[in-house]
Order: C-alpha cells, then sequence, then structure tokens
C-alpha cells in the first residue's frame, strides 16, 4: 500500500510529497497525486534521483506531456526524451542559450497562457542550483480571487484577457498599445473555472497579459483595471518562495496558480529539468 503523505507548505496552498519512491509508483498513486495537484496546487518533491526516463514516467502521472519547440542551439540532442524534455538554464555553448528562459529574474504569469489551451501543469527538476536567489514564487490564483472585492468581481467577471509572450524580453510584459499581435498569443475568461476542482481563479498575469476583452472594456479602462489586479497578486498574502536544492522536482498547477522567478548570480549555473503537462480550454466561471 503506497505510503504517500503530504506536508503543507503555506497555510494557502502547497505541499511537500512525504513518503514517495520513484520506483515503486503504483496505480492508486496515480488519482491521489492528482488530487492532491488540484488541492494544493502546488506539489514538491526534495531529494530525488531522477533519469530522464524515471522524470518522464512521473510526468505522465499527471497527464499527457507536451511535445516542445526547442530552440536552434538544442537540435542536436541525443537523447530520446528530448522532444518532451527542455532546459531551463543560463548555460550557452559558443554563447548561445541550450535551453531556455536562461537568465534574471521574470515576473508573475501562468506557463501557456498565450496558447489556446492552456498547460495543465510544469515540473521542473533541479540539477545544478546557485548558492543564492533563484528561488521560484508561487501565487495561489484562486486565493487572489477571493480577496477581490465584490464591485471589482463585477466588472472584470464577464471579460476576457488577451495574454502574448515575447521570449525574447522575459523581464517587461508588452501593452495592449504595442503588442500587435506578437507571434503566440490567446485569449481566455478573466476568471476560469478549475476543469477539475470546478473553484473559480483568477487568470490573469504581469508578465503576459496585455489587455482585456469584452462589452463596454477600452484601452483605458483596462490599464486601469489590470494595475488594481496586478496589485492585487502581487500583494497577495496567498505565497510562498521555494528555494532549490538539487534533487528537488517541483511540479504545480498552471490553472490556479502563477508564478515568477527571482534573479540569480550570472557568473553561477542554474539548471533545471523541465517538462509540460497538455491542457485543455478553460471555460469562463461566470455564465
Amino acid at each position: 500500500m503506497s505510503s504517500i503523505n503530504f506536508k503543507a507548505i503555506s497555510p494557502a496552498f502547497g505541499a511537500i510529497v512525504d513518503g514517495f519512491h520513484v520506483d515503486d509508483v503504483q496505480a492508486s498513486d496515480k488519482p491521489v497525486l492528482n488530487d492532491a495537484l488540484d488541492r494544493f496546487g502546488v506539489l514538491v518533491f526534495p531529494d530525488l534521483d531522477l533519469t530522464e526516463s524515471q522524470q518522464l514516467e512521473l510526468a505522465k502521472v499527471f497527464g499527457e506531456p507536451s511535445k516542445r519547440s526547442r530552440p536552434a542551439a538544442d537540435r542536436a540532442e541525443r537523447s530520446p526524451y528530448a522532444d518532451y524534455m527542455g532546459l531551463v538554464t543560463n548555460v550557452r555553448k559558443d554563447g548561445v542559450p541550450i535551453g531556455s528562459l536562461p537568465d534574471g529574474e521574470m515576473w508573475l504569469h501562468h506557463d501557456g497562457c498565450f496558447i489556446d489551451e492552456p498547460y495543465r501543469a510544469t515540473i521542473l527538476y533541479a540539477l545544478e542550483v546557485t548558492s543564492v536567489g533563484g528561488e521560484t514564487r508561487f501565487v495561489d490564483m484562486r486565493a487572489v480571487f477571493c480577496s477581490l472585492p465584490d464591485d471589482l468581481i463585477s466588472r472584470i467577471k464577464h471579460l476576457r484577457g488577451t495574454h502574448s509572450f515575447d521570449y525574447r524580453n522575459i523581464a517587461e510584459r508588452p501593452t495592449q498599445a504595442t503588442f500587435n499581435g506578437l507571434a503566440k498569443s490567446a485569449t481566455h475568461p478573466s476568471v476560469i473555472k478549475h476543469p477539475n476542482s470546478q473553484r473559480p481563479a483568477l487568470y490573469l498575469n504581469p508578465l503576459c497579459t496585455v489587455g482585456l476583452e469584452g462589452d463596454g472594456s477600452n484601452l483605458s479602462d483596462n490599464k486601469r483595471l489590470l494595475d488594481l489586479l496586478f496589485d492585487a497578486i502581487d500583494q497577495s498574502e496567498a505565497t510562498f518562495s521555494h528555494r532549490w536544492a538539487k534533487g528537488d522536482l517541483v511540479i504545480w498547477d498552471n490553472w490556479s496558480t502563477c508564478h515568477a522567478r527571482n534573479d540569480f548570480p550570472a557568473g553561477e549555473t542554474r539548471m533545471l529539468r523541465r517538462n509540460i503537462i497538455k491542457g485543455q480550454k478553460l471555460d469562463a466561471y461566470f455564465k
């Protein structure tokens, strides 16, 4: 019988997974782990020693791993898992990053909000970490929604957010006035109904949300509304930061949480192996 249990990280959300053994994952563990991800939003598996094959098998517990678009410097990989396994690292070869999102700070965002079927989850496994910095900060967007005043909810509940992301500039978000149809963009309800738990969550974020669409919305109102909402996200008490250690595997629910990355020393190596779990179209909580 499985001995998996969960230790809360913060009063609001997040859990450390205890009693998990990667070589002994049972069929009964799959619903337990998926229910925990829906409930806690973020799961931390500490001190694992994972091969690429083991990481991919663990990813399959949470859904269908997504194939990735690899940068040019990455295409010569010989790993049989390269189509599903990427690197988030500042390491470069001949001056070109060998992975993606290499350097510095990243604002709060939902992974995959700029595609039509946003990712269910993201998995990162720490291969090398820096001596300081590089923490991943998480915010529970269910709690952020619940913290909003009723008048603000009434203003946004039928609006849709437009999301876009320019991989060349990860520290600043475009505005609706300047975004002009970047390569990847999508619109989603500003308040979504989580596909599994059915709970509401605010689905807007400072890095990728470029505007709001809907009856009566306009550019100036959009900016004021987004500023209020981004302040609510940034100031939320439903947050914690994960300080990475080598061997940590962290999985988070991209529908109910958003995350950011703290800056870290440019002269130190940071390398994490990533999987993405396919998602689906998100429905509005308010009809």
